[in-house]
């Protein structure tokens, strides 16, 4: 089975995870019910936890999954982020991404799955290249002055932590996981 057919990639790659974000239980008038975030917690290079947290700001406009795997390419360590987005009623972000960084966070490759090819690029992925537009990354000060869009200072995220805070009915932490369970009344 491919990881990005797997229901539970974080079980997959659990020997190799150093992070993700998992909007679980989909439905279709809430659009998810629980999120689960594992955030980095070894030494890693700046530009690895940078591109995670770009990650999981265009997960929040785009609503996709994050794994983060440090893995062997070459017999060398290597980061892979694999993104999957997500389908439901009325939403499609459907597909899979992946991004490469080698052991000292430098970029070595992007790109989109299609089937079980995947398109490559030499280029970070940023908000244009999922299914739905996400505004620059917050982060990212150069793109912000450079380009960010009139659009964007009008798209409020989908979910945030402050956002999940508010409406979970239970937050239980696990080590470097933190699971907020949703209210029904999320939305």
């Amino acid at each position: 089975m491919d990881w990005y057919e797997s229901k539970n990639l974080a079980e997959l790659y659990q020997d190799c995870l150093i992070a993700s974000l998992e909007l679980l239980g989909m439905v279709a008038s809430v659009g998810f019910d629980c999120v689960e975030i594992k955030r980095i917690q070894q030494d890693a290079p700046k530009s690895i936890s940078d591109t995670f947290e770009r990650h999981f700001w265009y997960s929040q406009h785009s609503l996709s999954d994050l794994y983060f795997l440090k893995i062997p390419i070459a017999e060398k360590p290597a980061f892979v982020l694999l993104i999957r987005g997500l389908l439901d009623d009325g939403w499609d972000n459907s597909g899979s991404w992946i991004e490469i960084l080698d052991e000292q966070g430098e970029f070595l490759g992007s790109g989109r799955f299609s089937d079980e090819i995947i398109s490559w690029q030499n280029r970070p992925l940023n908000g244009e290249d999922f299914n739905t537009l996400a505004p620059p990354w917050i982060g990212n000060e150069t793109e912000l002055q450079v380009s960010r869009p009139k659009w964007a200072d009008e798209v409020n995220p989908m979910w945030s932590e402050k956002i999940l805070t508010q409406y979970a009915i239970t937050i239980e932490h696990e080590g470097a996981k933190t699971r907020y369970v949703m209210s029904t009344e999320y939305g």
